[in-house]
C-alpha cells in the first residue's frame, strides 16, 4: 500500500474539507461510530497494536533468556514459527498486489507500463545476464574504473567490481536496491494507514502536516537502512566487512559511521515536530485528539525500525510479518467488495485464498528451490541463485506495483475508492 492515502485529506482544499470551520466538530462518540477497515477493535491490533505488545514481551524475555533455558528455547523457535506464518501472511501480502496490478485489465497495465511491464522485464534481463555470465570479471572494465574514481572523488566508500564475478555483483546490487525500496514501501504503507483513518475519523491534516508525517516516517527508514548497512559491514560473524543474503556476499556501501547518530537526531526532531505541529496543533485548533487507530501505525513503525533496543529475532522474523499483516485488511476489504457482487461469494473467496497461498508458496520456496537443486547452483555458482533472485525480484516489483495500485487520486481507481472510502 505504498501510496495509499495521497490526496485524501486536505483542509486547505476546496474539494475536501473534513471538518468545515463553520460546522461544530463531531463528538468522540460520533467519530468512533464512523468507518473502519474491518472493525475498530480488530484494526487496532492489525495496524500495529499486536506488534507493540509482542515487542514488549520479547524485550522482557531478552532480560532473562541467558538465565532460563525455557525462555531461550522459545527465542530459538521464533524464526521457525514466523517462517511458517509467512506462508499465510507474508506471501499473500505480495501475491495479492499482483491481482491488483494485473487484474484490472490491459488498459490499466498499459497506463502503468513502467511499473507493470518495464520493471519486471528489466529485472528478468538482469538476472538472466547474471546467470549466463556469472563468472565474467567486472573490475577491469574501463567504465567501472571511471565510476569508482567518481565514487572516490565524492567521498563514498562504495566500489564496483569488488566481488568475484559479474553474476554475484548483479545479485548483490539487486539486494541493495531491494533494501532501499523496502524502506520506502514500509514508510508509505504506514502513511497510507494514517491517511485512511484520518478520512474515517474526519481528522484534519493539512498538506504541510502530511508532509511532516511523511518525513518522520522516511527518517525512520533511512535510520534503519544506514544502521543495518554499517552494522552488517562491521560486525558480520561470517567474514569481517561482509554480510550475506542466501550465501551471496553483499557489496559494502562504505557509509561513514557518523551517519547513524546524525540520522537518529533528525528522526527525533521530526517525530517531536509531528507530535507538536500535527497532533497538538490540531487539538488546540479543533479540540480534536487523534484516535488510537490513527496513530498506532505511526507509533508501531518506530518500534519496528528505530535501532535503540533492537531485538534480533523481533527485527528479522516478526517485523516483516507485521508489515504484511498491516496490509492485508485493506486488501481484504477491496476483494470483499468484488466477491459480494459475485454468485456464491464464500466459495469463490475460499478458492481464491487457496490459490493465493499455493502461488505464494510456489513463488518464494517451491519453484526457486527446485531450480537451485536441479541446476545445482549451490555447487556451480556457490550460492542459492534462484532462491535469492525470486525473493528479491518479488520484493522490488511489489514496491513498484503498490506505487500505482493504491493511489486514490487516479481516475482508474474507482473500485478502490468505493471499497475503502465511500
Amino acid at each position: 500500500m505504498t501510496l495509499l492515502g495521497d490526496e485524501i485529506v486536505s483542509p486547505q482544499s476546496s474539494r475536501e474539507l473534513p471538518i468545515p470551520l463553520a460546522i461544530p466538530a463531531p463528538s468522540m462518540e460520533e467519530r468512533l461510530r464512523r468507518k473502519a477497515v474491518s472493525t475498530r477493535f480488530v484494526d487496532f491490533w492489525l495496524l500495529g497494536g499486536a506488534s507493540i505488545v509482542l515487542w514488549a514481551v520479547m524485550q522482557l524475555g531478552e532480560l532473562f533468556r541467558a538465565r532460563s533455558n525455557v525462555i531461550e528455547n522459545h527465542f530459538t523457535q521464533v524464526g521457525a514459527v514466523f517462517a511458517m506464518m509467512s506462508i499465510f501472511c507474508n506471501y499473500p501480502h505480495f501475491m495479492i498486489s499482483y491481482r491488483f496490478g494485473y487484474g484490472r485489465g490491459f488498459g490499466f497495465v498499459k497506463r502503468h507500463w513502467f511499473a507493470l511491464l518495464a520493471v519486471p522485464l528489466g529485472l528478468i534481463a538482469a538476472y538472466a545476464l547474471a546467470y549466463f555470465h556469472y563468472d565474467h570479471e567486472l573490475s577491469d572494465r574501463p567504465w567501472v574504473t571511471h565510476l569508482n574514481f567518481l565514487f572516490e572523488k565524492i567521498g563514498l566508500g562504495f566500489r564496483l567490481g569488488t566481488l568475484d564475478n559479474l553474476g554475484t555483483e548483479i545479485l548483490s546490487l539487486s539486494v541493495l536496491l531491494m533494501n532501499m525500496t523496502v524502506g520506502w514501501h514500509y514508510s508509505k504503507q504506514v502513511f497510507g494507514c494514517i491517511m485512511v483513518y484520518a478520512r474515517y475519523d474526519r481528522y484534519p491534516i493539512s498538506r504541510l502536516q502530511r508532509a511532516l508525517v511523511k518525513a518522520s516516517l522516511f527518517s525512520v527508514a533511512f535510520l534503519n537502512f544506514f544502521s543495518l548497512s554499517i552494522d552488517a559491514e562491521n560486525y558480520s560473524s561470517s567474514a569481517p566487512g561482509k554480510s550475506y543474503f542466501y550465501n551471496i556476499p553483499l557489496m559494502p556501501l562504505g557509509l561513514p559511521p557518523k551517519l547513524v547518530p546524525a540520522t537518529a537526531v533528525i528522526t527525533a526532531i521530526l517525530a517531536s515536530a509531528t507530535v507538536v505541529f500535527v497532533f497538538y496543533s490540531n487539538y488546540r485548533r479543533y479540540k480534536l485528539l487523534p484516535t488510537l487507530n490513527l496513530v498506532i501505525p505511526w507509533i508501531a513503525f518506530f518500534f519496528w525500525w528505530v535501532p535503540l533496543r533492537r531485538q534480533t529475532e523481533y527485527y528479522l522474523a516478526t517485523v516483516p510479518f507485521f508489515h504484511s499483516l498491516q496490509y492485508l485488511p485493506f486488501a481484504y476489504r477491496v476483494e470483499e467488495t468484488r466477491f459480494k457482487a459475485s454468485r456464491r461469494p464464500e466459495l469463490r473467496k475460499s478458492i481464491f485464498l487457496a490459490i493465493l497461498l499455493f502461488v505464494g508458496f510456489c513463488s518464494f520456496e517451491l519453484v526457486p528451490n527446485l531450480l537451485d537443486q536441479v541446476l545445482q547452483t549451490g555447487w556451480y555458482l556457490k550460492s542459492w541463485f534462484f532462491m535469492a533472485s525470486f525473493a528479491v525480484f518479488i520484493n522490488i516489483h511489489h514496491f513498484f506495483i503498490d506505487s500505482v495500485v493504491w493511489k486514490f487520486s487516479r481516475k482508474d481507481q474507482k473500485e478502490l475508492r468505493l471499497a475503502l472510502l465511500e
